[in-house]
């Protein structure tokens, strides 16, 4: 039976169709991983000056940058950032050898909570190095690359095989309000990164440099920026496949790079989308567009519900869709035995939470969210950024100063745009659209039976 060029065509587009869809959704968080990279080691990045001053969690490859406060609604490299930890970041690149990792002594600092987080290029947090697993006197980890050598010297150390060349390290330190700032900055400064002997300063990886486009969400680009899938698709696809050349992925996805590589992505600097099949790459871009509206609406045929607690975060073997999901709304999630999120998006009411209704969320008399370390509750503006607002408050939880309790030991949370006549238990909502994450680190045994009360939205 012949084909006709018309079914040919048909045949090609729907193949590219295919192809792009599940090669967004595998790589989206790769890409923003890179992006990411891209954007906080631009050699030319101008830092933020005035009030934002050394807020920028911007430096150089292979070097630590301490952030000296808390975010606020003026930081917006990263998505749903937390209020109430300082944090330390790097970009490490381990093709050119080995880095050396000092964990700071717990013992020294009174015992103040702090992780330093590794993620591999597609999000996977690998590792977590904090008080529950290093020596209390601090220690050195030595962090090698895929087929990396351990110097002689470094033997004696503990060692982190890294699934990846690109490694992204964010530390997390507890602060408190500003004059608890110094202490936790003394912490941060007991951190260090250097090169294993031997090892020199390499330049950034290709698909770093070689970024097309500006650094930009290619979700947000959509989504956000109103930009058509159509534009977007070819930038995104360009540099995945950039970024799949460096980082491949786990034996066990060979399957799924050779099923994109039947659709014309195929992993490599030389990758140039003009010189596939036009109605390949017609398909392509519907299989783009397609992907980011699949991992736009995850959790949008599902009853809705007050709260709804991650199930699988940091770690996801082949759950795609969801750390896809989880690079768009929480870039850099920890693994969930290290830290359990809850969203509320709802009220009890499953209405959208609206900042010009005003809530309140109850938290009965010996309660309280089940935590060894501790807890607070973030409010987010529906751009997934904190929300400017007069108190410069963006996180209510166990540490923050002037809470008032009930006279029956509950603690009620007053969240709304207008200002409530209690204003030490006021979480400010924009007027318009927010949502909520909950946050408990170093959760207990039996947190996912534990029920988040819903928010009660105020009547009249």
């Amino acid at each position: 039976m012949s084909t006709t060029p018309t079914s040919a065509a048909a045949a090609q587009q729907a193949l590219g169709r295919a192809v792009g869809l599940s090669a967004f959704v595998y790589g989206y968080p790769l890409t923003e991983t890179y992006r990411t990279c891209r954007l906080q080691t631009q050699p030319q990045a101008q830092r933020r000056v005035g009030a934002s001053a050394g807020s920028d969690v911007r430096a150089p490859l292979n070097t630590l940058h301490h952030s000296p406060r808390p975010s606020t609604d003026e930081d917006r490299d990263v998505v749903t950032p937390a209020n109430d930890l300082l944090y330390s970041m790097a970009w490490i690149h381990l093709a050119d050898g080995p880095r050396v990792l000092t964990v700071p002594s717990s013992a020294a600092h009174a015992g103040r909570y702090f992780v330093l987080a590794l993620y591999d290029a597609y999000t996977e947090n690998f590792e977590n190095l904090g008080p529950r697993n290093c020596a209390p006197g601090g220690e050195q980890v030595v962090l090698v690359g895929p087929g990396g050598q351990v110097p002689e010297a470094l033997r004696a150390l503990r060692v982190v095989q890294c699934p990846t060349n690109l490694v992204w390290l964010i530390g997390r330190i507890l602060v408190g309000d500003e004059p608890d700032w110094p202490a936790a900055r003394a912490l941060q400064a007991d951190i260090a990164l250097a090169a294993a002997p031997g090892t020199p300063d390499g330049p950034r990886p290709a698909a770093v440099e070689q970024w097309v486009g500006e650094p930009v969400d290619a979700m947000a680009a959509v989504l956000d920026n109103g930009e058509e899938a159509a534009q977007v698709a070819p930038r995104f696809f360009t540099n995945c496949c950039h970024a799949l050349a460096e980082a491949p992925g786990r034996v066990e996805d060979k399957g799924l790079l050779a099923w994109f590589a039947q659709g014309g992505l195929v992993p490599g600097p030389a990758f140039a989308w003009d010189n596939l099949d036009e109605d390949l790459r017609a398909g392509l871009a519907e299989g783009f567009a397609q992907g980011v509206e699949l991992v736009a609406s995850m959790g949008r045929n599902r009853p809705a519900r007050p709260w709804v607690m991650a199930s699988a975060t940091g770690r996801y073997g082949s759950q795609y869709l969801g750390r896809a999901r989880t690079a768009y709304i929480g870039l850099g999630a920890l693994a969930t035995d290290e830290a359990i999120y809850a969203a509320g998006h709802v009220d009890a009411e499953k209405a959208p939470l609206d900042g010009r209704r005003g809530y309140t969320l109850r938290f009965d008399a010996g309660d309280l969210p089940p935590v060894d370390a501790f807890w607070s509750v973030t409010l987010y503006a529906a751009d997934r950024f904190l929300h400017p607002n007069p108190l410069r408050r963006h996180a209510i939880g166990d540490r923050t100063p002037g809470l008032a309790y009930e006279a029956d030991g509950s603690l009620v949370i007053d969240i709304s745009n207008a200002q409530p006549a209690r204003q030490s238990n006021w979480l400010p909502a924009p007027a318009g659209g927010f949502y909520l994450i909950l946050r408990m680190y170093h959760p207990r045994e039996g947190v996912r039976s534990w029920r988040i009360p819903a928010l009660q939205p105020v009547k009249g």
